[in-house]
């Protein structure tokens, strides 16, 4: 036992204590490396137990004006994400095929650890979306996709960021602002207008859009991972991200024709 526990110490100082990049050591919510999993443990035990409980014998609140405030200020952000990474990446001329990290503190190099950064704490913020779910009763929104993902979003950033803040991982941060983006539009037209988002084409087009989302996602990390590039990135990270993106692909996939399929039918 205690040779195990020594072993499991030593694997822990290696792979997450010492590999920490020293350019993000001072970051938000990065110290202790035990933040992120006690920041996902309460909202779990939120949304999935506390929240519920709380809310069974209370009546719905009304957050509509907190919704269209929070609604914005995401697609606001990730705007500006989007087009600071884009413009960061067409700068920086960065190779789709295999881009290293640059651990210099060149200017350019400094401004990706920071966006970095910004989006493994947006992802944070998502969280927000479920207790959102909870406290208007709307328990039946806070499915196994849902949480899954959101608990996802925030583990994966924090690991990346941590160790690996930019090279070719950081395609996924800038794909995903743009999808969400999109999709945080929409659901500010849903409180803001609802009537302008009750045709059903709405909801299919963003589902739409983040399984593109995952594909591209798929092939993009899928080069590395099959050419056995590294990139300065073990092919472990690249073989993870992609299988990861082939799951959600599948359960987007069983979650479209199960909420589009059969309306389609009747």
């Amino acid at each position: 036992m205690a040779l195990v526990l020594r072993n499991l110490y030593e694997y822990y100082q290696k792979y997450y204590h010492d590999a920490q990049d020293p350019r993000t050591v001072e970051l938000i919510l990065m110290n202790p490396p035990w933040i992120p999993f006690t920041v996902v443990g309460a909202y779990l035990y939120f949304v999935l137990s506390l929240g519920p409980k709380l809310m069974a014998n209370r009546r719905p609140f009304d957050l509509r004006k907190m919704l269209l405030v929070y609604n914005f200020l995401q697609v606001a952000v990730n705007i500006y994400l989007a087009y600071s990474g884009t413009k960061l990446m067409i700068e920086s001329r960065v190779s789709l095929s295999c881009q290293p990290v640059d651990r210099s503190t060149s200017a350019t190099a400094m401004r990706e650890v920071q966006l970095v950064h910004y989006y493994y704490l947006l992802k944070v913020a998502d969280l927000v979306d479920t207790i959102f779910f909870v406290l208007r009763k709307k328990q039946g929104h806070v499915s196994f996709l849902h949480v899954y993902h959101h608990t996802l979003m925030v583990l994966i950033p924090f690991f990346y960021s941590r160790i690996y803040p930019g090279g070719h991982g950081s395609m996924l941060g800038l794909v995903n602002t743009y999808v969400h983006a999109a999709m945080y539009f929409y659901f500010f037209l849903s409180v803001w207008r609802p009537e302008w988002t009750r045709n059903l084409r709405w909801k299919k087009c963003i589902t739409i859009i983040q399984m593109t989302q995952f594909v591209g996602l798929t092939i993009y990390f899928g080069q590395p991972a099959i050419r056995g590039y590294e990139c300065g990135i073990p092919r472990y990270w690249f073989w993870s991200v992609m299988m990861q993106n082939v799951f959600m692909l599948v359960m987007f996939a069983d979650f479209y024709v199960k909420a589009y399929g059969r309306r389609k039918t009747k």
